[in-house]
């Protein structure tokens, strides 16, 4: 049973209204972990326990404190039974307890670094305790935390708090996207409790682990990467004061400040690029958006729009936006600065779909025109070293056919 209710649109992919439900499904099926950011009673710790529900032997709640030792949890029990198999009901204890496919960190921001710093390893899957790894969830398992919008997540002097929030790999402010008011006046009619209400639901952890890795077994298509390494080598792009090409993460702190470009809409002073783990982040969210729309009817999902909306999700809130250009262009909108970075980025793509067509029919051919690599420069000069890899690549594939027919003649 779900008690949260919210039909208020997140994004539309091919005419299809994508809901905050939508979202958490899609983060179950790419097994990403998700920030639900937002003021006190915005309905992110119901969200939360709704979802716990869908694996209700396998799921555990921790709520946020100081004094907090997450390895308790796990240290109930003895974990050398499992090499020793002293007995089959300390072996079950053991299995049970790192079974947990879903890990739900309910108030994050009430921790000290040095208590977030624990979660590290709980969100990247495993629990480790008197110097030994232990996995999580059998190749399964994701966190979900909660936080309040008034308390920092992070600091922007705190490497531990940055490292914290970026395996949080989808960050959703709860209350930019709050219920309507029709959805309120039905959970008001329905109850006046306002208490969290946790239920056991439906298991469906057999059903979601199925399909989350079948989603990752199917091949991403080649576009998508195109698009990845633009968030990641196209938005490092920037002009210094006097016109010359710069990358922003080899000036460091001298970004954005030495940037004099804060139009809205342009990307060079207003985003820092994805970093890898965001952009394997994106990539794999983008393809269980597709999935999800397509449940709901869509035939087909252009992969700009799903990796575009994917982004937003992933770095509207990652620390990785220059506040003072979004607070002078955007009125503190962060997810305005995204969608306005979205169009440019579409017409950039646009201007250059005859360039990159051209590059891609050149790895087919099999033959390197330097013409067509000349082609790009500037913030697309990423594309000539793709697309040398690409070429690269092909001719290997194509000796190696050709020195198994070879062997087998």
């Amino acid at each position: 049973m779900t008690v949260y209710k919210n039909s208020t649109e997140l994004m539309q992919l091919s005419g299809i209204p994508i809901y905050m439900n939508d979202l958490v499904d899609a983060c179950l099926l790419s097994k990403l972990n998700l920030f639900l950011q937002g003021d006190t009673g915005s309905g992110k710790t119901q969200l939360a326990a709704d979802t716990m529900s869908y694996f209700p032997d396998k799921s555990v709640f921790i709520l946020g404190r100081n004094d907090m030792d997450v390895r308790d949890i796990f240290q109930q029990v003895n974990l050398n039974a499992l090499r020793t198999g002293k007995s089959s009901a300390e072996i079950k204890e053991l299995t049970d307890k790192v079974g947990y496919h879903l890990i739900v960190v309910d108030e994050l921001t009430n921790c000290v670094p040095a208590v977030r710093a624990q979660l590290f390893n709980l969100f990247d899957g495993y629990i480790e305790i008197n110097g030994e790894r232990y996995d999580i969830g059998a190749g399964y398992s994701l966190g979900i935390a909660t936080g309040n919008l008034g308390q920092k997540f992070t600091e922007s002097s705190n490497d531990l708090g940055r490292a914290l929030k970026d395996r949080m790999h989808v960050i959703v402010d709860t209350d930019y996207f709050k219920p309507t008011p029709s959805d309120t006046l039905e959970i008001l009619a329905e109850n006046t409790n306002p208490r969290v209400e946790f239920s056991n639901g439906n298991d469906r952890s057999e059903e979601i682990v199925e399909s989350s890795k079948e989603l990752r077994s199917r091949r991403v298509p080649l576009n998508k990467f195109l698009i990845a390494n633009y968030f990641v080598h196209g938005l490092d792009y920037c002009e210094g004061p006097g016109g010359e090409a710069k990358s922003k993460t080899r000036m460091k702190d001298a970004w954005p400040n030495q940037i004099t470009n804060h139009g809205r809409g342009s990307d060079e002073a207003l985003i820092f690029p994805s970093s890898m783990r965001a952009a394997k982040s994106i990539t794999i969210l983008s393809q269980a958006l597709d999935d999800i729309a397509k449940r709901k009817g869509a035939e087909t999902v252009d992969p700009f729009e799903s990796m575009t909306q994917a982004y937003k999700f992933v770095s509207a809130n990652s620390g990785g936006l220059n506040e003072a250009s979004v607070q002078a262009n955007y009125y503190g909108d962060r997810y305005s600065a995204i969608d306005e970075l979205i169009i440019t980025t579409r017409a950039q793509f646009d201007r250059e779909a005859e360039k990159i067509a051209s590059g891609l029919e050149m790895v087919n051919s099999g033959k390197l025109d330097e013409r067509v690599l000349s082609l790009f420069d500037k913030r697309w000069g990423f594309m000539r070293d793709i697309l040398q890899g690409l070429l690269n690549k092909s001719k290997t594939h194509t000796g190696d056919l050709q020195e198994n027919e070879n062997r087998n003649t």
